[in-house]
């Protein structure tokens, strides 16, 4: 004996252009008589002339201005011409299954469409696909593949969802006599055979004496790709495992993997068969819809409010309509964002209920009864599967402050979604930024959140920065114009030193200047830190200031390195440009004599030596013309080296 039910579908895949994924499911053709509905126009106008009488399967697609291309029950493809499509006969599907059909464009191709059907009630032909080819038969199309599987026995449910890269598809499914949901990942290069495997939840048709019942009903994703409802028919055989019912998930986009099962309605509770289910435009309510059971329990519509972050809060919030003895269960949101409900009574219906602001709670949803003709058509039991319109969210632009050449960025904040709970999508996992000066190179990249860049010249650059994801990677640019040059501060000086030494450190780049350690303004400082010290020096040029921040590591210089660095002879700056000075102010001979004339000599690495000269207390040493590198700094008497230090010339 054939089941009763009443049937939705959703095929919900995120596209990049809003209006063409209007165009695309603009229009629906479904139930007896050839009836449809056009919603290019508001109400939506009905549509005749279509040559198959739906029982429950059906999805229809459109081209990207709203031209009908075909349709399909899941056993058969009618063209635009209400024509057979060629090899459109004998698809593997049926049409009395809840979601038997669903139609996903391949991304990157404008003619290639997969066809996913389904067997009703876990039977052998399971879940299958087929293709169609839009390039032949002079544009009507012809199907190239089919009747592929994938796996079986299946569950009558399945909803297709963009992946959050804005390009590719997630065909999900679910087993029939196990808790696995299936996603499959459609892309440009074809189908993925392997699918992602989730199992989670309820098992269909477990403890159950007609298990075959529980394949029936709805699959549905949120309109931000976060959520994924089911309804699973149970109510005529209730179990007392607390099976079936209304159930609510996670849905994760990037990965396909679902999470978080929640039992909003289980069967013993319900008041009829769970069957349709649907989510409001702004993603914030989710409805179902459970038919009239075998034992004449009226039918029943049921609201619950998604967003509150305690489980039995959402289940509190249920709100629930008595659609009386008229069977009903398919819910479907439109292109209008109103959400449709299949109705029959016997002898059939020329007539649709509306739910006309699903966005509101309780009666404000305002339910209306037959609130849509199809007459002259006869509504059946399900509405076409169709691509709910949906904007992927693009990043904001990048923000940033100049001062004179030195310019602060900031990570744009996450770009939101228009709907759902949470309007924060997929978050970035790293930054790559490029400042536009390849001149600079290592600091003309970060991987900083919000980075800052000193340019060397005036002049326009382009900025970019790279948001990674597991979704996709986002591009930013932004140009940069330089047109005030302010301070490159810098300081000259050792930056490792002995425990008593006493260097000469310079700040450069700027006009004027301010040491943190003693607030002086000088250029120069003559520093003899004990311990390793941190110092800052801040330049101002044109009204800019910037700072530069250096550290002086102090080693304890044990030994001879003491003796050598006590104070009492200085050689600095280490390192130095071109001249190098020489101070001691009192070492003792060989004589016993102090403050004596002394002989200076430097050599090279390899001993050669390259200076030899007199003095007093202090030397200048005119080291223009040697070359960069490390020499040694040798204090003589009688030819005997008292002292020597390493010094490198820049």
């Amino acid at each position: 004996m054939k089941k009763i039910k009443i049937i939705s579908t959703l095929f919900l895949v995120f596209n990049s252009s809003l209006f063409f994924a209007q165009n695309e499911f603009s229009r629906w053709y479904f139930g007896n008589g050839g009836t449809g509905l056009n919603f290019n126009s508001s109400p939506p106008s009905v549509l005749t002339g279509g040559v198959i009488n739906y029982a429950e399967a059906c999805a229809t697609i459109s081209d990207i201005n709203g031209n009908l291309l075909f349709y399909t029950d899941g056993v058969t493809v009618v063209n635009s011409t209400n024509s057979l499509m060629a090899n459109g006969g004998g698809l593997s599907g049926n049409s009395s299954t809840s979601q038997g059909a669903v139609i996903v464009k391949q991304p990157g191709n404008n003619s290639l469409y997969f066809v996913f059907t389904i067997d009703q009630a876990g039977q052998a032909n399971g879940y299958r696909y087929s293709i169609v080819d839009m390039a032949l038969a002079a544009g009507l199309g012809s199907v190239t593949v089919k009747n592929a599987t994938l796996y079986t026995p299946s569950c009558e449910k399945q909803v297709a969802v963009r992946h959050c890269n804005g390009r590719d598809v997630w065909i999900v499914s679910h087993e029939y006599g196990t808790n696995k949901f299936r996603s499959y990942l459609l892309t440009s290069s074809g189908l993925n055979p392997s699918p992602v495997i989730t199992a989670i939840g309820e098992t269909p048709g477990q403890g159950q004496t007609n298990g075959l019942l529980s394949a029936i009903g709805h699959m549905k994703i949120s309109p931000d790709g976060k959520k994924l409802a089911l309804a699973v028919y149970d109510a005529s055989v209730p179990s007392t495992l607390g099976l079936g019912g209304f159930q609510l998930f996670d849905f994760d986009a990037s990965s396909g993997v679902i999470s978080n099962s929640l039992i909003l309605l289980n069967a013993p509770n319900a008041i009829g068969g769970p069957y349709g289910v649907e989510f409001s435009q702004d993603g914030t309510k989710l409805y179902g819809a459970a038919s009239p059971s075998i034992n004449n329990m009226p039918a029943t519509l049921y609201q619950w409010d998604i967003c509150s972050q305690f489980t039995t809060a959402i289940i509190a919030s249920q709100y629930s309509l008595n659609l009386g003895n008229a069977g009903g269960g398919g819910l479907q949101r439109a292109i209008d964002n109103k959400i449709y409900l299949s109705l029959s009574l016997p002898g059939g219906t020329q007539s649709i209920s509306v739910i006309n602001n699903p966005n509101s709670s309780g009666l404000s949803m305002n339910y209306v009864y037959n609130g849509q003709s199809i007459a002259p058509g006869i509504m059946s039991l399900g509405f076409p599967n169709y691509i709910n319109p949906y904007t992927k969210p693009s990043p904001a632009p990048l923000s940033n402050s100049i001062a004179c050449q030195k310019v602060s960025f900031s990570v744009p904040p996450v770009s939101t979604f228009s709907s759902g709970c949470s309007s924060t999508p997929y978050p970035p996992s790293g930054y790559l930024w490029d400042f536009g000066e390849a001149s600079s190179g290592a600091a003309n990249t970060s991987t900083l959140t919000n980075p800052a860049h000193t340019y060397s010249a005036l002049g326009t650059y382009t900025v970019q920065l790279i948001l990674f994801n597991n979704c996709t990677n986002d591009t930013l640019k932004k140009v940069i114009n330089i047109t005030t040059l302010g301070p490159t501060p810098a300081v000259s000086g050792p930056s490792v030193i002995c425990r008593g030494d006493k260097n000469v450190y310079t700040a450069s780049g700027g006009s004027t200047y301010l040491w943190s350690n003693n607030n002086s303004t000088t250029a120069t400082q003559t520093l003899a830190p004990t311990t390793t010290t941190g110092y800052t020096v801040s330049a101002t040029t044109n009204g800019c200031t910037l700072s530069k921040t250096f550290t002086v590591t102090v080693n304890p210089c044990l030994g001879i390195e003491a003796y050598q660095n006590n104070g009492l002879w200085q050689v600095f700056p280490n390192p130095f440009k071109d001249v190098l000075s020489v101070e001691a102010s009192q070492v003792s001979t060989s004589s016993g004599a102090a403050g004596t004339s002394k002989v200076i000599r430097i050599v090279n690495v390899l001993g050669e030596e390259l200076i030899s000269v007199y003095f007093e207390n202090k030397i200048d040493l005119d080291m223009t013309n040697f070359s960069k590198g490390i020499y040694f700094v040798q204090l003589l008497d009688k030819n005997k080296v008292l002292f020597s230090k390493k010094v490198i010339k820049e």
